[in-house]
């Protein structure tokens, strides 16, 4: 029985939390009351209020989710044989499979970053989060020998968090963005960073 009720206690919560980024990625965070998602989940205020008291902590099991979702996929790269060719995959899914309101909830997020205090410690453990995750990946490269013995890790976790910020902005706010030819320069320019190559190849994605 108690087995029956987590499990339930558990669907509750996704399905609150679904409701909750619908609703930003329709009203914005501000926009969005409390009334507005719970008539979206189809629960009472009263339940509601016993699974995330504001809707600073929906944000925050929203971004928990996503932490669980990215974490799988860096873990997962440490048993491939093809370091780079498993993390532009994983880069694609989030960048370009995933549907465009992800990102605009992202930027809803951001948006909150300088006038929320709990938004913002939420921003930087993101920001920790993902670049320890690349971090990771980059370093198990290195020691299978796919980047060069003195590479930049450091430097390419950065650049990575930089241009992938840049991607989700430009797709939030352009329906007509095509993020694929982005992602794929943003690779050759990772490769001309941590590859030992005579020749740049970053700028073969946008060749014809």
């Amino acid at each position: 029985m108690p087995r029956i009720a987590e499990t339930q206690r558990t669907d509750r919560k996704v399905a609150i939390l679904d409701a909750a980024e619908r609703c930003f990625v329709r009203s914005g965070f501000h926009g969005a009351s409390m009334a507005e998602i719970c008539a979206e989940a189809g629960m009472s205020p009263g339940n509601l209020y016993r699974y995330f008291p504001s809707k600073e902590a929906m944000i925050e099991g929203l971004c928990e989710r996503d932490f669980d979702e990215i974490g799988q996929g860096f873990a997962a790269l440490s048993h491939t044989t093809d370091i780079w060719g498993a993390f532009e995959v994983l880069a694609r899914h989030h960048m370009v499979e995933e549907p465009r309101e992800s990102c605009m909830l992202w930027v809803e997020i951001m948006s909150e970053v300088s006038r929320n205090p709990q938004i913002g410690a939420l921003r930087r453990r993101i920001d920790a989060f993902i670049a320890e995750n690349i971090r990771f990946a980059l370093t198990v490269a290195r020691d299978r020998g796919q980047t060069a013995p003195e590479a930049d890790l450091e430097r390419a976790v950065q650049f990575l968090i930089t241009f992938g910020d840049g991607l989700m902005l430009r797709r939030a706010r352009d329906p007509s963005f095509d993020p694929r030819p982005h992602v794929a320069l943003m690779f050759d320019v990772l490769r001309d960073m941590l590859l030992p190559s005579t020749a740049p190849t970053s700028a073969k994605a946008f060749a014809p």
